[in-house]
C-alpha cells in the first residue's frame, strides 16, 4: 500500500512539472532567433482587407517582412460592425492597440482620455510632420494631443473629359465665369456641363471646396458657437452662383431622380464634361474611354470670394488611433512606433502609389504613366505648388446633422426647392436646434 502510494506521488510531481513546462512555452515570446515576439492588436473598417484595402494590406505583409519579430493580429469588420465593435470596447476599456475610426468618434475618445498621445513620435521625428500635405496632422490635434495620424488621404474635386471641351473650343476653365461661359456652350449642344444625382445627397465634394473659397473656416466657429449665421453675406454668393448655374442648366435635367452612381456612368458615357467625386474613381476612369482625357480639376475661383482661392482637397480621410494603455508596454510601444514610422515612409508611400491611393506625405514616386495616365495627373495635381488644400472638408467638422443639412441645402437649390437664402436657413435651423 505504502509502494502504492508513492507511485502516484511521483506521478502527480511529473505530471506538475508536464503541466508548468507546457505553459511556460505557451507564454513564451522568444522567435526562432531568439529575439522577443511583440504581437500587435490592429483593427480595421473593412471585412476583406486583403481584397477591400490592398495598399493597406501590403503595407503591413511588407513591415512584417521586415520585422518577423512583431506580429500583427490583423482583425477587419464592414465599416458600421467595426465602428459599433470600437465603442462598445471603448466602454469596456478592451480597445485594440492600434485602429481606424471616424473622425468624430476619434474626437471623442480622446476626450474621454482612451487614445495614446502620439506627438512625441512627430517631435523626434519618427514620422516627420515636415514631410505631409498640409493640414495632415493639425487635424487630429486637440490641445496640444496628437490623437490620431490620417490613415489615407482623401482627395476630391471635378473629375474632366478634355475631349469634350476640345469638340466645342472650349478651354478647361479656371474662373467661374469661364465655367458659366463653357456651360452655356455646352447646353446649347445638349450636353450636361457637370453630372450629379441627388439620390445620394453625400455628393457634393467640390462644392464643399468651394465653401471654403467663401471663408468657411474663418467663420464656422462664432457660427456654431450661435455668435453668427449660416445665412451670412459670404455663404450667399456661393449659394446665388450654385442657383445661377442650376438655371443656366448645367446639371442633368433629371438629377432629382439619379444616383451618384448614375452620375458617374454619365461621365464615363461621354454625356457630361464634369463629375463632382474623388480618387476612389480612379481606376474606374482609366478603363474607360476616357482614360487618356480624364484629369482632375479642384474646381472654379471666384472674383468675389473669401481668402485663397487656389485651395485644393487634400485632406485625411480618418485617423489612425493608438489605445492610451499602450504606453504601459514599452516592447508594443516599441513595435508600434516602428510601424508609424514604416506607413508614414517614402517606402510606404512607394506601396500606396504602386495600388493607386494617392499618398499621405509630399511624394511624387514611381508612377507608370503609360498605365496609369489617370492617377499619374491625380498625384501631379496633389503636388501642385500653387494650390494650397482647405484645411479639412468642411462637412467633417460638424456634425452629421449638419453636414446632412449642409447637403440637403446644396441640392436643394440644385433641384429648385429652395431658393438661395432658404437653402442657408435649413442649416441654421438645424444649428440652432443642436
Amino acid at each position: 500500500m505504502k509502494k502504492r502510494f508513492l507511485s502516484l506521488s511521483i506521478l502527480v510531481v511529473l505530471l506538475m512539472v508536464t503541466v508548468l513546462g507546457c505553459s511556460s512555452k505557451t507564454e513564451s515570446t522568444n522567435s526562432q532567433d531568439g529575439s522577443k515576439e511583440v504581437t500587435i492588436d490592429f483593427a480595421i473598417h473593412v471585412a476583406n482587407p486583403k481584397d477591400q484595402e490592398p495598399a493597406f494590406y501590403q503595407m503591413v505583409e511588407k513591415f512584417k517582412e521586415k520585422n518577423p519579430d512583431i506580429k500583427i493580429n490583423l482583425n477587419g469588420t464592414d465599416q458600421k460592425e467595426h465602428i459599433k465593435n470600437m465603442k462598445l470596447k471603448a466602454q469596456s476599456d478592451t480597445l485594440p492597440d492600434i485602429f481606424w475610426i471616424l473622425p468624430a468618434s476619434a474626437k471623442e475618445l480622446e476626450e474621454a482620455g482612451k487614445l495614446l498621445d502620439l506627438s512625441p513620435l512627430l517631435k523626434d521625428k519618427t514620422v516627420d510632420p515636415d514631410k505631409f500635405h498640409a493640414s495632415m496632422i493639425d487635424t487630429y490635434n486637440l490641445d496640444g494631443k496628437q490623437y490620431g495620424l490620417p490613415y489615407q488621404a482623401l482627395v476630391t474635386g471635378f473629375w474632366y473629359n478634355k475631349a469634350l471641351f476640345d469638340k466645342y473650343n472650349l478651354e478647361l476653365p479656371e474662373t467661374y465665369e469661364e465655367l458659366k461661359a463653357a456651360t452655356k456652350v455646352f447646353k446649347e449642344n445638349n450636353v450636361t456641363t457637370i453630372a450629379k444625382g441627388a439620390k445620394d445627397p453625400y455628393s457634393v465634394w467640390a462644392f464643399l471646396t468651394m465653401f471654403s473659397r467663401y471663408g468657411f473656416f474663418d467663420e464656422i466657429d462664432p457660427i456654431l458657437a450661435g455668435d453668427e449665421s449660416f445665412n451670412n453675406a459670404n455663404f450667399l454668393k456661393l449659394y446665388e452662383k450654385i442657383d445661377e448655374l442650376a438655371k443656366l442648366g448645367a446639371f442633368p435635367a433629371n438629377v432629382s431622380t439619379l444616383s451618384y452612381f448614375q452620375a458617374v456612368e454619365m461621365f464615363l458615357s461621354g454625356e457630361a464634361a464634369l463629375l463632382d467625386a474623388g480618387v476612389w474613381e480612379t481606376q474606374k476612369i482609366q478603363e474607360s474611354a476616357l482614360a487618356k482625357d480624364a484629369g482632375l480639376w479642384w474646381g472654379p475661383t471666384f472674383s468675389d470670394g473669401a481668402g485663397n482661392q487656389k485651395l485644393s482637397s487634400v485632406v485625411p480621410a480618418a485617423p489612425l488611433v493608438v489605445n492610451k494603455k499602450v504606453k504601459d508596454d514599452k516592447s508594443k510601444y516599441a513595435a508600434i512606433e516602428k510601424f508609424m514610422e514604416f506607413y508614414y515612409s517614402e517606402e510606404g508611400a512607394q506601396i500606396m502609389l504602386d495600388n493607386q491611393v494617392p499618398p499621405i506625405i509630399k511624394y511624387a514616386g514611381e508612377i507608370d504613366e503609360a498605365a496609369n495616365p489617370v492617377f499619374a495627373k491625380v498625384v501631379e495635381a496633389m503636388n501642385d505648388p500653387e494650390w494650397e488644400s482647405q484645411p479639412n472638408q468642411p462637412d467633417l467638422i460638424v456634425t452629421e446633422a449638419v453636414g446632412n443639412a449642409i447637403y440637403d441645402s446644396i441640392y436643394g437649390v440644385i433641384n429648385g426647392i429652395y431658393t438661395p437664402k432658404e437653402a442657408l436657413d435649413v442649416v441654421d435651423k438645424k444649428i440652432s436646434a443642436q
